[in-house]
C-alpha cells in the first residue's frame, strides 16, 4: 500500500483532532487537545500521511528555539502495531532531507520500548535523558538524534 505525504490542511487537522487513543496509548490524547501539538507548532511543518484517501498518521518537523529540528509522530489509533510508524518515520526523514535539515532529534518516553526500537532501527541514537513537561506532568524523556547530511 502506498503512503502519500502532504502538508496538513485545516480540514485534515480537524479530523486528526477527533482521534482517541485507548489503553497503553491513552496518554497520547494530550497531543490532540486544545493547546496540544496541533496548536503549538507551525502549521506548515505538520504533515498528514494518507493511505487510500484516509489519514493514517501525522508527523511534525519542528524548528526549536535552539536552532535544532525535532521530529514528532502520531499514528492513527486504529493503525497502531501495523508497522506504519516506521514507514512514516522514513518518509519524514526524506522530507527533512529535502528541506535541508542536517540533524533531527526527538524525545521519547523512557518506558516506550516499541518507539525506542523503531527509532534505533532507522538510525537514531540515544544522546541522553531530559526532563520535560508532558500534559502538565514532569517526565523523564530519552533524547535521540540522527544525522541526515
Amino acid at each position: 500500500m502506498h503512503l502519500r505525504v502532504k502538508p496538513a490542511d485545516t480540514k485534515q487537522l480537524e479530523q486528526i483532532c477527533t482521534w482517541r487513543y485507548e489503553g497503553a496509548y491513552a496518554s497520547f490524547n494530550y497531543a490532540l487537545k486544545a493547546g496540544g501539538w496541533l496548536d503549538a507548532f507551525q502549521k506548515d511543518r505538520i504533515y498528514s500521511v494518507e493511505e487510500e484517501c484516509r489519514i493514517v498518521g501525522v508527523f511534525f518537523l519542528i524548528e526549536r528555539n535552539d536552532g535544532r529540528w525535532e521530529y514528532r509522530i502520531l499514528v492513527h489509533p486504529q493503525e497502531l502495531g501495523k508497522g506504519l510508524g516506521k514507514r512514516i518515520t522514513l518518509l519524514a526523514l526524506c522530507e527533512a532531507r529535502r528541506l535541508g535539515i542536517d540533524e533531527l532529534m526527538l524525545l521519547v518516553r523512557q518506558d516506550h520500548e516499541t518507539a525506542h526500537r523503531l527509532y534505533r532501527s532507522v538510525g537514531f541514537v540515544e544522546t541522553g535523558m531530559v526532563r520535560e513537561r508532558v500534559a502538565g506532568e514532569p517526565r523523564v524523556m530519552c533524547q535521540m538524534m540522527k544525522r541526515l547530511a
